[in-house]
């Protein structure tokens, strides 16, 4: 982990987790005909690098999406590794039979509820059950999941996780609770992320969003790679921030009351200097010795709008009467 981040950062804050957290989506190939949406992503995401730097999770851990918005009609689980920023595989994925018909609508962590539970998970061993091979999850996502383990929530194969059973049926099946897989690719997917990899059951319900732990905790940490990617800060964030530089400078400009006088006499004396009075009194005589000292060679004015800025000046240096020089201000050639 690297790139310590000084303020408490919150999921919906535009802030350079939020830019890296961009970026990454950004170079995953998803299914242009059934993308992730970023929305869950973002979510999944987030919990992620705080499950990585609580140390949940495997450094090198792949992150496991369900979103329940979703119908369940459509493929709607997506394993990503995250280091490769490489979709792995993309799925359809049941909910439990007491969570909904088509679309998951209720949600529970209780015994014998056959409801499925939000949140983030980590994985734990497989095993062979009476549904084949299975993945074991751990809740963490306190009160939310964390009966998962002894509820015996876990992934494994069905075949009533098929189109063909949704042709017939007009819905996907349903399970007890399980995050149920295709039969003929659950044990890929369970071999790609058993033993300390990260899933994520995403719904808007309940007040998930808000009330988890690992989504209002604030991240630290980014991993070292986000010094590496090129986190430009928005345009508009440029346009606002120069904005403010202009209504600071314009407020500046405002002499106040008891400064008025001598700004007055300032400008009168500096007016009435000759050039060898004013060299005497503004440059050091080491700089009179180094530099060629050239005046009244630049005239700095302030700009009426912010529109009015040179496009190709990276920084701009405002001269008022308060700061005790002219408005023409000495150049000094090396």
């Amino acid at each position: 982990m690297a790139t310590d981040l000084n303020e408490s950062e919150s999921v919906g804050n535009s802030s350079r987790t939020e830019r890296y957290i961009k970026s990454v989506y950004e170079k995953i190939k998803f299914n242009k005909h059934n993308p992730l949406r970023y929305e869950p992503f973002r979510h999944g995401m987030y919990g992620y690098l705080n499950l990585l730097e609580a140390g949940k999770i495997n450094a090198s851990a792949n992150l496991t999406i369900c979103d329940f918005t979703l119908s369940s009609n459509v493929k709607r689980l997506w394993v990503i590794d995250i280091r490769s920023k490489k979709l792995l595989f993309h799925s359809l994925v049941a909910h439990g039979m007491g969570t909904g018909e088509e679309f998951a609508v209720h949600f529970s962590n209780t015994h014998d509820s056959h409801q499925s539970s939000l949140g983030f998970y980590v994985t734990g061993e497989t095993y062979t059950g009476n549904n084949g091979y299975s993945l074991k999850l751990h809740g963490l996502d306190g009160t939310f999941n964390n009966n998962a383990f002894d509820r015996a929530i876990v992934i494994h194969g069905a075949d009533y996780v098929s189109e063909t059973f949704v042709k017939a049926n007009q819905r996907l099946g349903r399970s007890h609770g399980c995050p149920a897989l295709p039969a003929e690719i659950a044990p890929k997917v369970i071999d790609r992320i058993k033993d300390g990899h990260c899933l994520f059951i995403y719904h808007t319900r309940d007040n998930y969003l808000s009330q988890s732990y690992w989504l209002k905790s604030g991240i630290k940490n980014l991993p070292a790679e986000a010094d590496q990617l090129e986190l430009q800060v928005p345009k508009e964030a440029v346009q606002e921030k120069l904005k403010k530089q202009v209504q600071a400078f314009e407020a500046s400009e405002k002499p106040d009351a008891e400064l008025a006088p001598l700004d007055k006499q300032n400008a009168s004396k500096k007016e009435s200097m000759s050039k060898e009075a004013f060299l005497k009194s503004h440059v050091s005589q080491g700089d009179r010795e180094t530099y060629k000292v050239e005046m009244q060679t630049i005239v700095i004015q302030k700009p009426n709008t912010v529109a009015e800025l040179p496009k190709k000046i990276s920084s701009v240096i405002y001269i008022s009467e308060k700061s005790g020089i002219s408005k023409s201000d000495s150049l000094m050639v090396k």
